[in-house]
């Protein structure tokens, strides 16, 4: 004696039985029952492949591979691994630091090019209104402000004199290049704030000319406002 398929019996709103008469007459189904089941049969199959994407790993099988090998070297090799790791994920976050738009400014494609250049030596009077229009190439970053020409060779040899610096208004962290007016001179430095000591300090790139180094101390009723994050590539370590 054959065995008896189970049976159960489902109500439908009048607005999902119309919709179960729309699919079987649109796939030509005999009955409704198979209509149905189909429908069912198509829920299960969603069900089942949405479970195994859940459980999928996130990770491609070349990640899983390396996470494999990286288990079985000894410390030091684990370390070079890191290392390597930590060295290109800052790269990976400085060039999208460098050309993907901040939150703060809108992509311009025209800026404006300051003709009286910053000083990365000797402070020289503060940007005014010498400047001329500057169409954003492919290679500039998007989220430039303003643009502002080099002079001197204190930011060499990553900035070097008449060289034409990208800035910004973005937030400025500890060790970020800007473009800074102190007592009415506009100079382009590395940034640090000493918070235990209250000092400021505007570093040069160029250690050998670090006598252009620029030392504000809390008591020292030196003006400093900083007019921009300059962008770039890379991060630069403090001077030690």
């Amino acid at each position: 004696m054959a065995t008896e398929k189970p049976r159960f019996s489902v109500t439908l709103e009048d607005s999902m039985m119309q919709q179960v008469d729309d699919y079987q007459f649109s796939n030509r189904f005999a009955t409704r029952s198979k209509a149905v089941v189909d429908l069912v049969r198509k829920g299960l199959t969603e069900l089942e492949n949405g479970a195994k994407e859940k459980n999928a790993s996130p990770y491609s099988g070349e990640a899983l591979k390396l996470a494999k090998d990286y288990d079985g070297l000894d410390k030091w090799g684990k370390q070079a691994v890191r290392d390597v790791a930590d060295t290109e994920m800052a790269r990976v976050e400085d060039e999208s630091r460098f050309f993907q738009n901040t939150e703060v400014e809108q992509e311009p494609k025209v800026i404006n090019l300051y003709l009286e250049p910053a000083a990365a030596g000797i402070a020289t009077p503060l940007v005014g209104q010498d400047y001329e229009p500057y169409e954003l190439g492919p290679g500039d970053p998007p989220g430039a402000a303003f643009a502002i020409r080099i002079q001197g060779d204190s930011m060499e040899p990553y900035f070097p004199d008449g060289s034409t610096a990208f800035v910004n208004h973005g937030a400025l962290a500890d060790g970020d290049i800007g473009v800074f007016c102190v007592d009415g001179g506009t100079v382009c430095k590395q940034y640090h704030y000493d918070r235990v000591l209250g000092i400021t300090y505007l570093f040069s790139l160029n250690r050998e000319r670090a006598d252009c180094d620029v030392v504000i101390t809390r008591d020292s009723n030196q003006s400093l406002v900083c007019q921009g994050r300059v962008m770039t590539k890379k991060r630069f370590p403090l001077p030690q």
